[in-house]
């Protein structure tokens, strides 16, 4: 029969674990911390993208609908821009017709409205991108992982104010344009409304066109420095002041009956004519048409730009 133990060491009851080494239970607990934050690190990041995803997404949506109400002005500028060359026609006295030089001016009196109304849009709309365009950097930190639609969107805003930038500057050069060609239509159709006087005998009316004529030419020649006129157009409306002074001349001569006067004076009116019908028109206009061509390229370049991004 073996020996009973030793009443000091008892044997351990049934069931009995025996006690985990302090160095273990200090693992367990530094593996579950670590389990726990790398929990809420997975979870703390699900969430800050999912709201950042949504804040980031509502900036575009904004920028995107501020962008298309835009749009909707900048087509209505497009077309006036991509049909200026048909409106830069230069009048002259060989091949204009009286009824060809007043739907001229009619159509630079258009021009003029639509630069008009064109100016304070251009203007309100390029302020509301750029306000659509800083919201867009709104919490930063919170629109990392957008941060590339954010910038394409951006980008894209920022062409279209390129693109209105480039309209402002041809609106205002083209409203300085249009009035010139107002005065200087405005003085063919007095040039027009002399001769028909004149053909008529009516002396007085002829010189209230005179009149008139010489008020135009000052008015043209005041404007003549708008955008786009080469400088042969002051020498043009120099010659046509000339013009003017000459008819005067004659007809002070046929209303005094001085018929020496009245032959030299028309001497210099034929010659005045002449001169005046002497300059290049076609020549004028191509100019002026090469220098709101590239204007309006650059224009175009932008919008594209803008809906390609």
């Amino acid at each position: 029969m073996p020996d009973a133990p030793s009443p000091e060491y008892a044997a351990p009851p049934a069931g009995y674990a025996p006690p985990v080494p302090a160095g273990a239970r200090r693992n367990t607990w530094a593996v579950a911390t670590a389990v726990v934050i790398s929990v809420v690190v997975v979870v703390g990041l699900f969430g800050y993208g999912i709201v950042g995803y949504n804040f980031a997404t509502s900036r575009i949506d904004s920028a995107r609908s501020t962008y298309n109400s835009v749009i909707v002005h900048q087509n209505t500028i497009t077309e006036e821009f991509n049909s200026i060359n048909t409106k830069l026609t230069t009048v002259n006295l060989k091949s204009s017709s009286a009824a060809d030089i007043k739907v001229n001016r009619a159509t630079f009196v258009q021009l003029v409205s639509q630069s008009l109304a064109a100016q304070p849009t251009i203007t309100a709309d390029d302020a509301t991108l750029a306000a659509a365009q800083a919201s867009l950097k709104d919490k930063a930190w919170l629109t990392l992982f957008s941060r590339t639609s954010l910038d394409q969107t951006s980008s894209r805003i920022g062409h279209e104010r390129n693109a209105l930038a480039s309209a402002k500057k041809i609106t205002a050069d083209l409203l300085l344009l249009g009035q010139f060609f107002q005065a200087y239509d405005d003085a063919f159709i007095d040039l027009d409304t002399i001769d028909t006087k004149e053909q008529a005998s009516d002396l007085p009316g002829a010189a209230a066109a005179i009149a008139t004529l010489k008020t135009d030419i000052a008015k043209a020649l005041a404007l003549a420095g708008a955008p786009g006129l080469p400088p042969e157009m002051k020498q043009l409306l120099t010659d046509m002041q000339t013009l003017a002074v000459d008819d005067g001349k004659l007809l002070d001569a046929a209303i005094a009956g001085d018929v020496a006067a009245s032959q030299a004076a028309v001497k210099l009116v034929e010659a005045d004519v002449a001169k005046l019908e002497s300059h290049n028109y076609d020549a004028i206009g191509s100019e002026i048409k090469a220098f709101y061509q590239p204007l309006v390229d650059a224009f175009n370049a932008e919008v594209a730009k803008a809906n390609n991004t």
